[in-house]
């Protein structure tokens, strides 16, 4: 397949190298700089020395035909990304973003061409230009917006070390992942303590627990199974700091709007302690609200 992938950050870098094994992959990067540099050097993922071809994502021009649109900005990037892409999509989009925001805007559209939202769990982090490190394996998961292809999609994508599975359900899948991002995100940044300390300490376990129940209320899906599954994904990663975390060390915007902003607007009743981490993380990354989208 002919796949473009924009974006060069942790999850395009994985994406294009992970695919380019198999496919013809383009990437697109914010930069002229990280282009070049991916275009001498390859992409570096462990061991392994993958060639695609990179550009700057400002030569849409120069990219013809494809048969997918694999979009890795941050949400806070998308919505630019997404005016020029609209004009030049020519095959099915597939958008994978913490957050849901984008879900909103997506379906207030009619297009000719299938709309696909994926949820990401693999561990991802970005090492320099052009190397990526995989630091932990799991899968991505694929559900149709609009249109139905998403399934043919993933038989033409999965990989058995690089699984890309088929979802019937696109809000359980990423309001799920949207409810663990709600609770790990904002306390471990806000705490700065590793995503194991949430259930180390009982205080940290009970404001947990409540951030949970907030979120599951707003996105209409049952509070004691998305609490057994934060806890799984805590347990699963207690040594990692998350992204949100390291974004407030490296003095970087953060998701915040994506993630608590979307609980807070789609809650039928008060969200208290999702208000708390929400402005406690614009406070400390001095972002302003609703700057995006």
């Amino acid at each position: 397949m002919k796949i473009n992938v924009i974006g060069g950050g942790a999850i395009g870098l994985l994406a294009a190298a992970k695919l380019g094994r198999f496919h013809d992959v383009r990437l697109l990067t914010r930069t002229r700089e990280q282009s070049n540099e991916i275009t001498v050097k390859g992409l570096h993922l462990g061991d392994e020395v993958i060639t695609v071809e990179a550009l700057p994502a400002a030569d849409w021009q120069d990219l013809g035909q494809s048969d997918v649109w694999i979009v890795c900005v941050k949400q806070y990037d998308l919505q630019a990304i997404w005016e020029k892409l609209k004009l030049h999509a020519n095959a099915a989009v597939v958008f994978l973003q913490n957050g849901m925001n984008h879900t909103d805007f997506l379906q207030e559209e009619d297009f000719d061409y299938p709309i696909i939202v994926g949820s990401v769990e693999h561990g991802a982090l970005r090492i320099n230009s052009h190397t990526v490190e995989h630091t932990g394996e799991a899968a991505i998961r694929l559900a149709d917006l609009s249109d139905h292809y998403a399934e043919v999609l993933v038989n033409q994508l999965n990989k058995p070390d690089f699984p890309i599975l088929f979802e019937q359900n696109w809000h359980m899948m990423l309001g799920t992942k949207l409810i663990a991002n709600a609770v790990i995100n904002p306390l471990t940044a806000i705490y700065r303590v590793k995503n194991g300390e949430l259930l180390e300490h009982p205080a940290f376990e009970r404001i947990a627990k409540v951030l949970c129940k907030e979120a599951a209320d707003a996105l209409g899906l049952e509070g004691v199974q998305q609490w057994a599954n934060v806890r799984r994904i805590i347990n699963a990663t207690k040594a990692n700091l998350s992204s949100m975390h390291r974004d407030i060390q490296a003095g970087r915007q953060t998701e915040i709007e994506s993630i608590s902003g979307y609980v807070r607007d789609h809650a039928k009743q008060a969200v208290p302690y999702t208000d708390f981490v929400y402005y406690s993380i614009l406070g400390l990354t001095k972002q302003q609200e609703r700057t995006y989208l």
